[in-house]
C-alpha cells in the first residue's frame, strides 16, 4: 500500500527559510535583500513546496518576476531536493503600526543661509548630523525609499542616478536626503542639502547681481547635490532651465 508524502512541520520549514536566508544575503546586493527578502517569513513546508509570506502585493510580484530563480535554486541546493516556493502576502501588524518619522522642520535645524557652499562637514554642507540611516525607522510606505537611498549613499553616481523621491507628509522623505548626505560626508565628499526654494533664490540673486558664475561654479563643483521640495519647480521655467543644466554638468561627472 502507498503512503501518502508526509507533510513537513513548520518548524522545519523556518529552519530551511533562515537558512536561505544568510545565503541570499551574501549573494544579493544589499538594498535589493533589505527591500525584498528581509522580512519575509516561511509558513509550511510540504510536498517540495515552501509557502512564503510577504508583506505586500508589490513584493509579491518582484520576488516571482525578479529574484525567484536564485531563490529556488538556492533552496533546492540546501534541501537538497527540488524546492518550490510560492509567495503569499500576509501583513506584518507590527510593520503596519511602525511609527513613520516626522519631516525635518526648519525651525529644528536654524534657516538656511543665503549663500549655499557645498562643504566636507555638516555645517556647511547644511546637513543635519541627527538623521541617519540608524535613526531612520522603515515602513510599509517608506521601505523601498530607503532601499535606493542606501543604495545611493553606499555608490554615489552609480546606483540610481539621479534618484527622485516623492510622498506624503511624514513619510520621511528629508530624513533620507540628510541620511545619504551623513554618509557621504564620512566618505570624504563634497556634499549640499539645499531646498528648491533656496536654489531659486539664489539663481535671482547671481541674475540680479551679475555673478552668475559664481553661482553655476558652486553648485556645479558639487559631488552630492541633495534637492528638497522639488515641486518649488513648477512654473518657473528660468528656475527650471538653470537646474536643468547644473543637473546635466553634475550627471556627466557621476
Amino acid at each position: 500500500m502507498c503512503s501518502k508524502d508526509r507533510g513537513v512541520s513548520p518548524m522545519d520549514a523556518y529552519q530551511l527559510w533562515q537558512t536561505a536566508l544568510g545565503r541570499l544575503q551574501l549573494q544579493l546586493d544589499r538594498p535589493t535583500f533589505d527591500t525584498w527578502v528581509k522580512g519575509t517569513r516561511a509558513i509550511t513546508l510540504e510536498d517540495g513546496v515552501l509557502v512564503v509570506s510577504v508583506h505586500s502585493a508589490y513584493a509579491k510580484d518582484w520576488l516571482e518576476n525578479r529574484l525567484y530563480g536564485i531563490i529556488q535554486r538556492t533552496l533546492s541546493e540546501i534541501a537538497h531536493q527540488t524546492i518550490t516556493v510560492r509567495f503569499v502576502v500576509q501583513r506584518n501588524p507590527m510593520l503596519e503600526t511602525a511609527r513613520e518619522e516626522e519631516p525635518l522642520l526648519e525651525e529644528e535645524w536654524g534657516l538656511e543661509p543665503k549663500a549655499s557652499t557645498p562643504g566636507y562637514d555638516a555645517e556647511s554642507s547644511h546637513v543635519n548630523p541627527r538623521y541617519t540611516f540608524e535613526t531612520f525607522i522603515v515602513g510599509q510606505s517608506n521601505r523601498l525609499a530607503h532601499a535606493g537611498c542606501l543604495a545611493v549613499a553606499e555608490n554615489p553616481g552609480l546606483a540610481y542616478n539621479p534618484l527622485f523621491i516623492y510622498g506624503g507628509v511624514g513619510l520621511g522623505k528629508t530624513h533620507l536626503l540628510h541620511a545619504i548626505g551623513n554618509r557621504t560626508l564620512g566618505q570624504k565628499r563634497k556634499t549640499l542639502y539645499v531646498s528648491t526654494e533656496t536654489f531659486a533664490n539664489e539663481m535671482i540673486n547671481a541674475i540680479r547681481n551679475r555673478t552668475t558664475d559664481e553661482f553655476r561654479a558652486r553648485y556645479r563643483t558639487i559631488e552630492v547635490l541633495l534637492l528638497d521640495d522639488v515641486q518649488f519647480l513648477l512654473g518657473k521655467e528660468r528656475t527650471q532651465e538653470e537646474f536643468f543644466h547644473t543637473f546635466n554638468d553634475l550627471y556627466q561627472e557621476n
